[in-house]
């Protein structure tokens, strides 16, 4: 049994390094910097609207 854990364990510890290898690798950083901008860009963007109409 405790092999067992042990074995899924170091499955998801393997996993887990593919996955942050493949991120590093990603040309895709820059919009998890886009998208909160973006999402706070849009309520300002309401507020303004409605302030000057």
């Amino acid at each position: 049994m405790k092999e067992d854990l042990d074995q899924r364990i170091r499955l998801l510890e393997l996993e887990v390094e593919k996955i942050k290898e493949e991120n590093k690798r990603s040309g895709h950083s820059w919009l998890w910097a886009f998208v909160p901008i973006l999402a706070l860009l849009i309520p300002i963007a309401a507020i303004l609207r409605d302030t000057f109409n």
